[in-house]
């Protein structure tokens, strides 16, 4: 007797390549936003606010422009201006397209993945703007550069100009003011889409404060201007500015919740080391390369009365909260110093035991 095997009925016989989905560009963001910005609730709402804000931050670091305006606007937009360099206004070779297109609508395009135009950045230049250009409503962008403002507006990633609510689709900056030539800078003014965030995703203004002091703490001489015109729940109109002179010597006595015993301590310096790390040859091969990395440091402490440690950690201004080797060092080098002026200066005895970590440590604030 022969037994007939029985028809597979698992659609295996009928999946085939036109069953693959294909998503290019800023489509593959608007699929799947929790991949770029983590939520869509009021975290990534903040989280594109950030991007945006970062880009301006990067051209402050990089020595171009001293102060970056945010505004929220009572239509739920958001705008943040700085005077920086301005993106790019000139047409990129490989795309055509102007360098503002590129660094809104291409992923992973941007003047922070090498080149030298940017000696160190907390954000992602290029990643980061096509993302939130990808998950807003409507983006207008104007950049001031070479003696004109240039525009140009977005409506869920596709380029063109807005007349009106009416949207109509063209590549291509437009000239739409003279400005002195000194003049550089850039604005941009964006809605979230309510169609990918949450209804009840919302900003945080104590968030952007809390961020903006900070900011403004690590870059010294950067004025950040918090500017609230939504006028939620009764309350006026606020306007919060932020600028530090003095750095992250200022940061560490706001940190600080205790009496001083010792005036805040500046130490700062550079150095370089190597690494292996692997690099793409011209024959598309990744081979194993010895690269030599440039390091800066700069560290303000102080003791104080009281028995509890602070102490925050930055990498590129981006804040490091659980630690990382750059803090153990630090907690190793302040513990062995500790101990090393004790011996020297007699009040340690040569029998009895180093000054454990946690000792050391007490009352720190840096």
């Amino acid at each position: 007797m022969r037994v007939r095997a029985s028809p597979r009925h698992d659609g295996t016989e009928n999946y085939t390549a036109r069953h693959l989905m294909v998503l290019e560009g800023l489509e593959a963001v608007r699929k799947r936003p929790g991949m770029y910005i983590g939520s869509t609730d009021s975290r990534g709402l903040m989280h594109c606010l950030w991007e945006i804000i970062d880009n301006s931050v990067d051209e402050a670091l990089a020595g171009h422009g001293d102060r970056i305006e945010v505004i929220l606007h009572a239509d739920e937009s958001i705008e943040v201006t700085d005077r920086g360099r301005g993106i790019p206004v000139d047409i990129e070779p490989r795309t055509g397209l102007s360098g503002v297109e590129v660094a809104y609508t291409r992923l992973h395009a941007g003047g922070k993945f090498g080149g030298g135009s940017y000696a160190a950045s907390g954000g992602l230049h290029g990643v980061g703007a096509s993302v939130v250009n990808a998950l807003s409503a409507r983006l207008d962008m104007e950049v001031d550069r070479h003696g004109h403002t240039h525009a140009i507006s977005f409506r869920r990633g596709t380029p063109g100009t807005f007349t009106g609510n009416v949207f109509t689709p063209a590549s291509g900056l437009r000239r739409t003011a003279r400005t002195p030539v000194a003049r550089t800078g850039t604005r941009v003014r964006f809605w979230a889409d309510r169609q990918i965030f949450l209804k009840d995703a919302k900003l945080s203004l104590e968030t952007l404060y809390q961020r903006a002091r900070q900011t403004a703490f690590l870059v010294p001489g950067l004025t950040i201007v918090v500017r609230d015109e939504r006028g939620l729940e009764g309350e006026g109109k606020s306007e919060e500015t932020f600028r530090f002179d003095g750095g992250i010597s200022e940061f560490c006595d706001y940190l600080a919740q205790d009496k001083a015993v010792n005036d805040v301590l500046r130490l700062s310096g550079s150095g370089t080391f190597k690494e292996t790390v692997p690099v793409l040859d011209e024959r598309g091969h990744m081979t194993p390369t010895e690269v030599t990395r440039e390091l800066g440091v700069d560290i303000a402490l102080r003791w104080g009365t009281g028995y509890d440690t602070t102490l925050r950690s930055f990498v590129n201004i981006i804040a490091t909260p659980k630690g990382g080797t750059h803090v153990s060092g630090f907690e190793r080098s302040v513990t062995r110093t500790v101990n090393e002026v004790l011996r020297s200066a007699k009040l340690l005895r040569v029998a009895e035991d180093d000054v454990v970590k946690d000792d050391a440590l007490e009352g720190l604030t840096a």
